[in-house]
């Protein structure tokens, strides 16, 4: 499953939803343009998200820039959601 954080959004509640429906595998995609603190925060919140769903549940993001081909976040965030054995996991994309 491929979400995107808004800007301002919550990444904690973005993903316990998502892992209450059943998602097997989550990538957040956190919008460039969000706060810098925000962003960090969010950033910082993967890896304790997915050791707080492992082992059911992988929990990976894409960080894109803010000229980054919507093209090559879509092929990121989809090679994230395919990656069996990734979990935690951040890709800055530039």
């Amino acid at each position: 499953m491929i979400l995107t954080l808004a800007p301002g959004g919550d990444i904690a509640t973005l993903v316990r939803d998502a892992a209450a429906d059943g998602a097997e595998s989550i990538v957040v995609v956190i919008a460039p343009g969000a706060d810098p603190l925000a962003a960090a925060l969010s950033r910082a919140a993967v890896g304790p998200l997915a050791v707080e769903h492992a082992p059911g549940v992988r929990i990976n993001a894409v960080a894109p820039g803010a000229t980054t081909a919507p093209d090559v976040v879509a092929s990121a965030a989809a090679f994230l959601d395919n990656a069996r054995s990734t979990t935690g996991q951040i890709l800055e994309l530039r």
